[in-house]
């Protein structure tokens, strides 16, 4: 594929996006505006298409899909927070403990590099922890594989569950695939704005994931507010969400994969660790909670944060809730990560 002309490779990876995401639509797949994309690039990828995003396209996507996020939040949050503040704590502890007890196995089975598994199953925060990985003596190629082979199998699973195994919660509507507001001319350019305004501030301030939370951040106290209106129309939801699922497939390269094929299955094996640990914090979560368990589950799943966002967008979960403790557990993983650094500059 690498020998075909660059526009003709693009083209073959629209064509194989509208494709994914009109059989993923059809069978009512949430997240499928995401995982389309995803499952295009992988193909591509992994045939050795020599195309690439622009760096900013992903900040952008991730900003814009910050400010979609923005919109839904409203003050039950921190009503969430106040009322739920123990069962979000002992998951998020469970969520920590568990991606480190996966990560000491791999590390003792001698399968993977020495100084690669902790990093590899640390749940989000994918570009610091490849990063830390090649301060520490650790392969960044395959904890970046880890990651993002992780995020697949997540967004995978977590679309699954939301159409065959969970469902919806009684008395609600499961939303589509692609959200299509009825977005004014006034609150779509409300929420470019925010994004653009917000991701900057995100990045400037060094947030984890500043990209994605700083709009969410700065929408979400305007949505609160009520002196603004954020929405977009669906067209512009989906092109954030198809360059997200773009940049994560297109990683999937033929050379790598050929080289990391003997660890691929153990990779695999912690994935599916992390997500059975997951469905335990699940379910203790929606005991104590009384959440649905939808929103448990999307809530504790161990992807990267836009990713499950997409998800949860596409389904009747309760955004607000999962958006808190996804973001609580992405700065828990950074701030674990600090203490892992000094630990291991000590030894």
């Amino acid at each position: 594929m690498s020998t075909l002309p660059i526009p003709l490779q693009w083209s073959l990876l629209a064509v194989a996006t509208l494709l994914f995401t009109a059989l993923f639509s059809a069978v009512a797949l949430p997240g499928a505006v995401l995982l389309g994309p995803m499952v295009a690039a992988v193909i591509l990828g992994v045939r050795g298409t020599t195309i690439e995003l622009p760096r900013r396209s992903l900040w952008l996507a991730q900003a814009l899909t910050g400010g979609v996020v923005a919109r839904s939040l409203d003050a039950s949050i921190i009503q969430d927070v106040a009322l739920h503040w123990f069962p979000m704590l002992m998951a998020l502890a469970s969520m920590m403990a568990g991606a480190v007890l996966v990560g000491w196995l791999l590390e003792r089975s001698g399968r993977l590099p020495v100084g690669t598994a902790l990093w590899g199953t640390m749940p989000g925060a994918a570009p610091a922890m490849i990063a830390m990985a090649g301060d520490f003596g650790g392969d960044p190629r395959f904890v970046a594989v880890m990651q993002y082979l992780r995020v697949i199998v997540v967004v995978v699973l977590a679309s699954l569950a939301c159409h065959f195994l969970l469902g919806a919660p009684a008395g609600l509507p499961v939303a589509p695939a692609v959200p299509i507001p009825v977005a004014t001319t006034a609150s779509s350019l409300a929420l470019v704005a925010v994004a653009l305004l917000g991701g900057w501030l995100g990045t400037v301030l060094r947030l984890p994931a500043g990209p994605l939370l700083g709009p969410i951040l700065l929408g979400g106290a305007l949505n609160m507010s009520g002196s603004v209106t954020l929405d977009a129309p669906g067209w512009l939801i989906a092109i954030a969400f198809a360059i997200i699922g773009w940049t994560t497939g297109l990683r999937f390269r033929r050379d790598l994969l050929r080289d990391l094929l003997a660890s691929v299955p153990v990779m695999l094996l912690s994935t599916f660790g992390l997500v059975a640990l997951s469905v335990g914090s699940a379910w203790m979560l929606s005991a104590l909670t009384g959440k649905d368990p939808l929103t448990a589950y999307l809530a504790t799943s161990p992807g990267g944060l836009d990713s499950v966002t997409v998800v949860a967008l596409g389904s009747a979960a309760d955004v607000p809730f999962i958006l808190t403790l996804q973001t609580l557990r992405l700065f828990g993983t950074i701030l674990l990560s600090v203490l892992l650094v000094r630990v291991l500059r000590r030894g």
